[in-house]
């Protein structure tokens, strides 16, 4: 009989405790005494000594950008492997995988360690290792008997069980080391009371423990089942790691996730002698073709554990219990960038503008980032200040800066060919407002929910263009400004790492002019046939005195293909946008690297329907009426490219686009 137990329920219990208790060392709560103490005798019963088990894995790399809304992850390459695992006393044990396919989705040229591509074996023993010790090397497991002085426990609540063989209590016990620049392991243990046996282990790591200069952080979780109403066993495993650039803060980051689930338990089996000879990670070297995997790898991705609320979750919970620590294993400081395009942009307005940032780690959650430039046709001076603090779930934030922003409420373009077309044709896609600001800002975390509310003054100054581009022209830009307000927003954000789900923004403005305004966009992705349907809407509204540059704009790209650029536009508009794609078979890129690897693309046609109201003489027509739009749309490896042709139904205009895949844009 095997027993797991309901984690959402258990998780509630995380907060009080360490609200409640007080944190004491190993030695002094007798809980934590006896777990240790089974620890070292847990493998002396020989009828339960002896087991195997078969593992069942899936190990995602993916990408994972800042769309500023939250962060979208996309799949680079995903392995799935079947693993025979067998344990036996002294906690010697053995994997061998049998089977092993994978999949790109991506260009990559990815290695794993060996270890990711087994399970979590005796809770690790009594140190801590991953990435074959590259990654994380013989950190002291809080439940070793040098763990009894390393770290300090708070004890929590109680949770009664109830299963068909008797009751079981499981107590949430904090953890955290005595010393926070320790190399250590910082979360929750949940202890079966009466057999003080782990059942659960979720947990971070202090910045000292990272021996990569590349990683972010690393989150693991380790769930055991009760097997035969005697033994805790592994049961179900996690474990994310992120990786960024040590010199460079960019809206890009890099993640590890490999889930496993084991079954098929066997208990008190003899193993012959030479079985835990070798490699502890043994079997198959690279992925085989083996006929026996149901399905194709990618149908696997949308049945794993959704891990995002999970790991930001233990984040706080480890950044609280160390006082508001930030738990980056990044260097402290390193130069930041919104993107590529940031250090070195040109619109018509600033010309060719370099800027370079810096971002600062004070310790206790603080960081500072500043950046600055100046343009070389306007020989303005832009910048930002942030002042930030983490204090749990909660980021509170002081910013203020002067910046030439685009008005639009969604990026249309990647800014690499935003510059691009600038500076060769004077075709810029942006039309800007001078925007000076200092403001308070919160940003909350409440599971797949965020929360962002900012109060401040804000000054808008109109802009003229300024840069002359090689064709030797350049459009006007519009007068948007209207000087100085006050203005509150608030932003409520439900997404998942694909990116589907909803946002709800609201602000109001009390100066110069006096306005409300209110924003929704919901996107969401869903199997159609062979296919995906992909719908995307918005909808948004002003009051009167709404400002030019707070204004909705719709009409070319990324909005109604086929329909002008920006030819809508007003205190009202709404957008609706339906695609089908369905897979197809292009060749990959005659690039080396790539020859080996077979990038997926998509093909299928979209429509769309916008319209905008309320007059605001600015920018874009209120005409009030529905623009409907047909096309094709072609989203090519990976999807690193996308090509769309579009034409109004209304005029029959037509309008063809390539650029770098939207998945793409804050990068660059």
């Amino acid at each position: 009989m095997r027993l797991a137990v309901p984690w959402m329920l258990l998780s509630l219990l995380v907060t009080r405790a360490g609200a409640q208790a007080a944190w004491r060392s190993g030695a002094e709560v007798e809980l934590v005494r006896r777990a240790v103490a089974h620890r070292v005798t847990r493998d002396a019963d020989t009828l339960l000594a002896a087991w195997q088990a078969t593992a069942r894995g899936v190990v995602r790399f993916t990408s994972e950008v800042d769309h500023g809304s939250g962060p979208i992850e996309r799949v680079i390459r995903a392995d799935e492997l079947r693993v025979e695992v067998y344990g036996e006393a002294p906690n010697r044990s053995k994997q061998i995988i049998v089977a092993w396919r994978d999949t790109s989705f991506l260009p990559n040229r990815v290695n794993y360690h060996r270890d990711h591509l087994g399970i979590v074996a005796n809770d690790f023993g009594g140190v801590i290792r991953l990435g074959e010790g590259e990654e994380v090397r013989d950190v002291l497991h809080p439940l070793s008997r040098a763990g009894l002085a390393h770290y300090q426990f708070a004890v929590g609540d109680t949770l009664t069980l109830a299963s068909a063989q008797g009751r079981i209590r499981v107590v949430a016990v904090q953890v955290r080391p005595v010393d926070a620049e320790a190399a250590a392991a910082v979360g929750t243990l949940y202890l079966d009371l009466d057999r003080a046996a782990l059942v659960r282990f979720r947990f971070v790591f202090t910045p000292a423990s990272y021996r990569d200069p590349t990683l972010e952080n690393i989150t693991v979780t380790l769930e055991n089942s009760l097997q035969e109403n005697a033994r805790w066993l592994p049961w179900r495993q996690s474990i994310v790691i992120r990786r960024g650039t040590p010199w460079l803060d960019l809206p890009l980051r890099t993640v590890l996730r490999a889930d496993w689930a084991l079954e098929d338990y066997a208990l008190g089996v003899t193993h012959p002698t030479e079985r835990f000879t070798g490699a502890a990670v043994a079997g198959l070297r690279r992925p085989n073709a083996d006929s026996t995997w149901v399905g194709p790898l990618a149908g696997q991705l949308d049945r794993l554990p959704a891990t995002d609320a999970d790991v930001a979750a233990a984040e706080a919970e480890a950044s609280r219990a160390l006082g508001g620590r930030l738990l980056d294993g990044l260097p402290g400081t390193r130069l930041w960038a919104n993107g590529v395009s940031e250090l070195l942009h040109i619109n018509r307005v600033q010309g060719i503008t370099p800027e370079v940032g810096t971002r600062l780690a004070l310790g206790r959650g603080v960081t500072i980032r500043a950046q600055g430039g100046i343009g070389t046709a306007d020989h303005r001076v832009v910048g930002r200040f942030a002042l930030d603090r983490q204090l749990g779930g909660v980021l509170a934030s002081l910013v203020a800066e002067r910046t030439v922003a685009d008005i639009g409420t969604a990026p249309i373009i990647s800014g690499v060919l935003n510059s691009l077309r600038t500076a060769f044709a004077g075709d810029d896609r942006g039309d800007y407002v001078l925007l000076e600001r200092a403001q308070l800002g919160w940003r909350i975390l409440a599971g797949a929910t965020r929360i962002d509310v900012a109060a401040g003054g804000e000054w808008s100054w109109s802009v003229a263009s300024g840069f002359t581009p090689l064709n030797g022209t350049s459009a006007p830009n519009p007068a948007l400004g209207i000087g100085a307000v006050v203005v509150l927003r608030g932003v409520v954000t439900r997404r998942d790492s694909d990116g589907d789900g909803w946002s709800l923004s609201a602000e109001g403005g009390s100066g110069t002019r006096e306005w409300l305004r209110l924003l929704l966009d919901a996107r969401s992705k869903r199997s159609l046939g062979r296919g995906a349907l992909q719908l995307h809407a918005m909808g948004g509204i002003g009051s009167h005195d709404l400002p030019g540059y707070r204004s909705f704009v719709l009409g070319g790209r990324a909005t109604l293909l086929g329909v002008p650029h920006r030819a809508l536009g007003g205190r009202r508009a709404g957008l609706v946008d339906a695609g089908w794609l369905v897979p197809i078979d292009l060749p990959t890129p005659p690039v080396s690297t790539l020859r080996r690897i077979h990038l997926p693309s998509a093909l299928g046609p979209f429509v769309a329907a916008g319209i905008a109201g309320g007059e605001l003489g600015v920018l874009g027509q209120a005409t009030g009426r529905i623009e409907p739009v047909v096309g094709l749309r072609l989203e090519l490896w990976g999807p690193l490219l996308r090509l769309e042709a579009g034409a109004s139904l209304r005029t029959g205009h037509i309008g063809v686009t390539v650029d770098v895949h939207p998945d793409w844009w804050p990068v660059l």
